[in-house]
């Protein structure tokens, strides 16, 4: 089945079966609070059953996650996550988080990973042997993370149990000069992980198969999935006018990150001037790309929430002299609807979109 989805997806990846626009002029407000400071670049689960938005904000004095409601946008608790080198602490800070199929918060802290229950109670701790911990999903009920050994899962008798073949992803950075005098500067990002009961899906921009999303069963298969091309197309002039600086090139994770969609659907979605991101049927391989109205970079796509997409606007500021900064960080969370603009449905994929 999977080499039949790897082999469907890299055959349609010319086209999208439709294409999707976040209808930026309709939807509602739930976050609009010019304190918060949330942190874009980190994980962001939803309790899709409690209607949940979990976050990190660099306004909070002390290490800890938040959850407000996706309602009405209503802080609901803090659950503290201190840095040390205690079984309920992280010594490095937030690596990952994520929210287990009956609400249960894990949180990934570089070492250990923390685990809390729907109400935010401590649980416990599990620290894989791994070098380490990037992120966290929920595998079959049980943490799991990526690591040098590919997906390390915690086993029911609480030891770790390995699957698959190694996965390569260090966070590096390399600077260069160019034969034009520009400096290039090329940074890794993280691999990240998202989970079903029986299937991971990795996204990671060092390994080999960076060009896709790699696939790991429970019994210990692996494929690897071609990435949507309209995802994958890179920047045709990477340098930033009037500065001696060039961007790299960066391929398609650097910015987008694995999510299921709560209806068995696979979500590649994150930071990106137009095309934020696309969700995928695992079972057939249709799938259909997100799009902005217009190119902007104010503000990410980060989920897909029923059927619109969770839109968090960064914080930015300018001075006297027209410059203009922007923020990784968003003090606006919204809800937008998704509208159809073009290419045929998938089958039982957001069927109350337009």
């Amino acid at each position: 089945m999977l080499a039949a989805v790897a082999m469907a997806l890299g055959a349609i990846a010319a086209d999208a079966q439709q294409v999707l626009v976040i209808d930026t002029a309709a939807g509602r407000v739930i976050i609009d609070d010019q304190w918060r400071a949330i942190r874009t670049m980190e994980d962001m689960p939803l309790d899709r059953t409690r209607a949940l938005l979990y976050v990190t904000d660099a306004e909070e004095q002390e290490e800890a996650v938040m959850a407000f409601s996706l309602e009405t946008g209503e802080w609901i608790r803090t659950v503290p996550t201190p840095e040390g080198d205690g079984p309920r602490e992280l010594s490095r800070g937030i690596s990952g988080l994520s929210i287990g199929r009956d609400g249960r918060l894990y949180v990934a802290g570089f070492v250990r990973v923390l685990e809390f229950d729907p109400l935010g109670q401590y649980v416990g701790n599990w620290r894989p042997l791994a070098g380490t911990v990037w992120g966290v999903c929920e595998f079959g009920g049980q943490p799991a993370i990526v690591a040098a050994a590919g997906v390390i899962r915690r086993g029911p008798d609480g030891r770790d149990e390995d699957i698959g073949r190694e996965v390569l992803d260090r966070r590096t950075t390399n600077t260069r000069e160019t034969p034009t005098g520009f400096i290039r500067t090329t940074s890794g990002t993280p691999p990240r992980i998202a989970c079903t009961d029986d299937t991971a899906y990795i996204v990671t921009t060092g390994a080999e198969g960076s060009d896709s999303v790699l696939v790991y069963q429970r019994g210990g298969e692996i494929d690897g999935w071609a990435v949507p091309a309209e995802l994958s197309e890179t920047l045709d002039d990477c340098t930033v006018p009037g500065r001696l600086m060039e961007l790299p090139c960066t391929a398609w994770p650097r910015y987008r990150r694995p999510f299921l969609d709560g209806q068995g659907n696979l979500v590649l979605i994150g930071h990106d001037i137009e095309v934020p991101g696309a969700i995928i049927d695992p079972e057939t391989g249709c799938y259909a790309v997100v799009r902005k109205p217009g190119k902007s970079f104010d503000y990410g796509a980060l989920h897909i929430y029923q059927d619109s997409a969770l839109v968090f606007r960064n914080v930015a500021w300018g001075d006297d002299q027209g410059r203009f900064t922007l923020s990784s960080n968003a003090n606006r969370v919204s809800l937008h609807p998704l509208r159809r603009v073009s290419g045929e449905p998938c089958p039982g994929m957001l069927p109350s979109v337009n």
